[in-house]
């Protein structure tokens, strides 16, 4: 079974030549990487990509930069591989990952899409891997899904599951290049596209993840939960996540059934987005989010945030 490792990269040489080490290294025989190079400057040499990993690997060159999700789409196109799994730059890969992706689909040979989990390294790895890990454990405990010698099998349960929450394993899709052509490419201009792709293939095949964690994330600072507008930018994302699963599940009638789940999911986002205003003191940019809230899902605790944003300004009557 030949894979594919993708791997985007754009002006981070040294560690772009770790994580093809690490690709190097395999203890699985059959592997090409694709390297895509977004717009580096200098670009990237294919001499050196030769010294890593000899003649197999495919350059692909983007002239200027064009995003992640674009430079991980180009990395499918040109893929050769049966699998496709995608490799970022600054991250890398245990000796036996493809290996041990490898015998998971040859002992499940109707398998499209496999996950793998992570583990991180550097600076912050500690606090990631609690975070991961009990993101993790809460998903499993949502999806309900069926584990068969450390690969999980899910069912119909994971999508809702992943409208609470996306962890990062299953944002590290190991996955035939077959369904990327079913499920489509990352859309560009999303700002969380692996997400929004790990969604949509919940709704169109039943995928697995393996337990074992054969990615390795680094963590150095880039975390966007302690940065206010990076966290609002995540918020905003997952609005459009949603807006965008229900466009297409208008276009695609088999699936109606699951709007009533992503509505319900868009309204909890939206109330997020008031809560975090009013949290960061802006209370009057609270209003528009938590109207959309309760006008896509009415609830109670949406009128009860609103007395909450209310009760400031109402002034005390004056007493002698």
């Amino acid at each position: 079974m030949l894979i594919t490792v993708a791997v985007p990269t754009h002006n981070r040489p040294q560690l772009l030549r770790e994580a093809l080490t690490s690709v190097a290294a395999q203890t699985h025989p059959e592997w090409e990487v694709v390297v895509v190079d977004d717009g580096s400057t200098p670009p990237v040499l294919e001499s050196m990509l030769r010294e890593l990993l000899g003649e197999r690997f495919i350059l692909v060159r983007h002239d200027q930069a064009q995003g992640i999700a674009a430079a991980k789409n180009a990395g499918v196109t040109s893929a050769r591989g049966e699998i496709v799994l995608h490799l970022d730059d600054d991250d890398l890969l245990t000796d036996t990952a493809l290996t041990k992706i490898a015998s998971a689909y040859a002992h499940h040979p109707d398998l499209e899409c496999l996950f793998v989990n992570v583990e991180p390294f550097g600076t912050y790895a500690p606090g990631t891997a609690a975070n991961q890990s009990h993101a993790l454990s809460r998903l499993l405990g949502r999806a309900q899904g069926m584990v068969d010698n450390g690969v999980v099998f899910f069912n119909s349960k994971l999508f809702v599951a992943l409208l609470k929450s996306v962890p990062m394993a299953m944002q590290r899709p190991a996955a035939r290049k077959t369904l990327w052509d079913k499920v489509g490419l990352l859309r560009k201009g999303s700002y969380m596209p692996e997400p929004e792709w790990a969604m949509k293939t919940a709704l169109l095949t039943q995928p697995a993840l393996l337990l074992d964690p054969v990615s390795q994330f680094r963590v150095d600072g880039q975390n966007y939960v302690s940065q206010t507008a990076q966290k609002e930018k995540h918020l905003l994302a997952a609005v459009d996540i949603r807006t965008t699963l229900l466009a297409w599940i208008a276009a695609n009638p088999a699936f109606a059934r699951r709007a009533r789940e992503v509505k319900h999911s868009l309204a909890d986002v939206y109330f997020d987005q008031a809560y975090h205003q009013q949290r960061s003191g802006n209370g009057s940019a609270a209003w528009r989010p938590l109207f959309a809230s309760f006008v896509t899902h009415p609830q109670w605790r949406s009128l009860r945030f609103a007395v909450r944003l209310l009760l400031p300004s109402i002034k005390r009557p004056k007493t002698d």
